[in-house]
């Protein structure tokens, strides 16, 4: 089974990634977690990496996918994965939709974690980091909405996206989850 995670910041998707991944024995793909180990290991591919962060810029497209297209290739994603945190634009979904076609492994599912901005503004404010403010939680919210929203709308017209309500505990949101899934296999 190969799934896409989206929704806005503070939705759920690692927790729900984390979950199925142990439920379908499949690997949880974030790509901030790649890019970050990429940076720790200080590779070539990292040291480029830390000048975007440092800049505060999202990394390249190009760095993202290549690191992206070299992690789906290994072995322990033959039989599926999940990926959380890519696509991330419409750019990328492109570049997806043909480097899974050149291996012949479609996406089954994209799944949309639907969740009110009161609700992701609280959950964030509660995790107590230093950059989830209201301030730049709304900033994030807004940069989601124009850049990543209308990949609900391409996944949509692809006939894959399942639209899964967010708001509840994290265990209510994975059945909702493995019922919707259940009603595709």
């Amino acid at each position: 089974m190969r799934l896409i995670l989206l929704g806005t910041p503070g939705a759920g998707k690692g927790e729900q990634a984390t979950r199925l991944s142990k439920k379908f024995g499949i690997p949880h793909v974030s790509t901030g977690e790649l890019l970050r180990r990429e940076m720790e290991e200080r590779t070539p591919v990292g040291r480029r990496i830390s000048e975007f962060v440092n800049r505060g810029e999202l990394v390249s497209d190009d760095i993202t996918q290549a690191i992206l297209e070299d992690r789906v290739r290994e072995a322990d994603c033959a039989s599926g994965f999940i990926l959380d945190g890519f696509p991330r634009n419409r750019h990328q979904a492109d570049f997806l939709k043909e480097a899974l076609q050149r291996m012949e492994a479609p996406v089954d599912a994209v799944l949309n974690i639907e969740v009110p901005d009161g609700t992701v503004i609280d959950r964030l404010i509660n995790r107590h980091r230093t950059d989830d403010t209201p301030e730049t939680i709304r900033h994030r919210l807004r940069i989601y909405r124009k850049v990543t929203a209308p990949l609900v709308d391409y996944y949509d017209r692809a006939g894959i996206l399942k639209r899964i309500d967010g708001d509840g505990s994290l265990e209510e949101v994975t059945q909702r989850i493995l019922k919707s899934l259940a009603r595709t296999a």
